[in-house]
């Protein structure tokens, strides 16, 4: 009796131990993403680049299958305790909340949200894309378009229908501290493009030929303007069809769903 009742107490233990070993997965789920890039445009951005796929520092976090195929708890083990021997720091002292939102951020880079279903014309939306809605003139997809604005070509993968439409209508929700526009007096001089890395010392402003200009922080005057490079006025510019094609592109072509099996009938989202 008494032996049975030692192994049901070991057997409550082991579940528990492993309870608390697989709570920070569910923590992580819940972590706030927006939160996340503004932890991760002030410390990670520096070295893995502001849309995480690479620097000269520090490889790609965003597109590595390697990376992106790692379990929630392992990814924040990497940022709590950083890597010895390859120049990754720990992070620990962000905090659970810091360190769960910054998984959450990165989750959002390597677009891996959960499962989406779509309505909308892939093909209708990509020639959309690269041609009448003018995606393309800041926005990378798979090897064609722009560099000014983050490459979307694995953004679709996962990313909830509702917040890629929301993202599309109304761009103020998804400005980020990497995407903001400013505006840079430097004497009489304005300058204005994207804010790409700003701390105390210095501003990096990327203008839309391609250039990019430091500045001494102490030197200059930085306007934010709360909004990015993308247009205000796809909801009078796009129709419902043309919006949930262009959906339906982005989608599909990051989770590489055949478009035949998910279907090409028009509809809400």
């Amino acid at each position: 009796m008494y032996n049975d009742f030692l192994s049901k107490v070991r057997h409550l233990l082991v579940a528990l131990i492993a309870m608390l070993a697989f709570a920070p997965s569910l923590l992580l789920a819940q972590g706030d993403a927006s939160a996340g890039s503004r932890i991760f445009a002030t410390n990670c951005s520096g070295c893995h680049g502001a849309d995480g796929r690479g620097g000269e520092r520090a490889p790609d976090i965003a597109t590595d299958p390697n990376i992106s195929s790692m379990a929630d708890p392992d990814l924040a083990g990497f940022v709590r305790n950083g890597v010895a021997g390859a120049g990754m720091p720990a992070f620990g002292y962000l905090g659970d909340d810091g360190i769960r939102n910054v998984v959450a951020y990165l989750r959002q880079l390597q677009g891996r949200t959960g499962q989406v279903k779509v309505t909308g014309d892939k093909f209708a939306g990509r020639s959309l894309f690269h041609g009448e809605a003018g995606c393309a003139k800041c926005h990378m997809m798979h090897g064609e378009g722009g560099f000014m604005a983050s490459d979307l070509s694995s953004y679709g993968s996962g990313a909830p229908v509702k917040r890629i439409r929301t993202a599309i209508l109304d761009p103020a929700t998804i400005v980020t501290p990497n995407s903001e526009v400013v505006e840079v007096a430097n004497g009489a001089e304005v300058l204005r493009g994207v804010l790409r890395s700003e701390d105390n010392f210095k501003v990096i402003v990327q203008t839309e030929d391609g250039s990019f200009h430091r500045f001494a922080k102490s030197a200059v005057k930085v306007t934010y303007t709360g909004h990015t490079m993308m247009p205000a006025d796809y909801k009078s510019r796009l129709s419902e069809r043309q919006l949930n094609d262009i959906v339906s592109y982005l989608v599909l072509s990051a989770s590489k769903i055949d478009p035949a099996t998910a279907g090409n009938k028009h509809g809400e989202q």
